[in-house]
């Protein structure tokens, strides 16, 4: 069985995103769809990973560290600065956000192929989806620190 380089993935991907030149690295094409908060020094790795999976997957985990570190900073300082009630229901929502996460997770589990190339997109997916949350819960506490 012959697994899919993520170049052509990602170019697939992004297809369907948005129109993509001939000359767009592979970091341009991800970054069409990529959360704020991505970090430059992922981009910087996955193209120099080009179409190595194992490469890009070690671009992946390093993210996915970065951006749960992120997370956990954001969610500490935001906790940090609400009263008891606020407090309660940020607990609540991130709960349920991490629910949310876990329960998507299955479902894209569940409909994404066994390729290297679907790990790899299951694994960007949730990097992504940390980022996201992360970028939030750092605009909540823009929010917060302007009362």
């Amino acid at each position: 069985m012959k697994t899919p380089n993520l170049l052509a993935a990602v170019v697939v991907l992004a297809a369907c995103t948005a129109p993509a030149s001939a000359f767009d690295s592979t970091s341009q094409i991800i970054r069409r769809h990529a959360p704020a908060g991505i970090s430059e020094t992922f981009y910087k790795c996955i193209d120099k990973a080009d179409s190595d999976t194992v490469a890009s997957a070690a671009c992946l985990a390093a993210e996915q560290d970065k951006q749960d570190k992120r997370l956990n900073a954001n969610y500490k300082a935001l906790a940090a600065k609400l009263g008891p009630e606020a407090k309660k229901q940020l607990v609540l929502a991130e709960r349920a956000w991490l629910k949310f996460k876990e329960d998507n997770g299955t479902f894209e589990n569940a409909i994404y192929g066994d390729e290297i190339i679907s790990n790899l997109e299951l694994t960007q997916n949730e990097v992504f989806y940390i980022c996201a949350r992360a970028d939030t819960l750092k605009k909540y506490l823009g929010i917060v620190d302007e009362q």
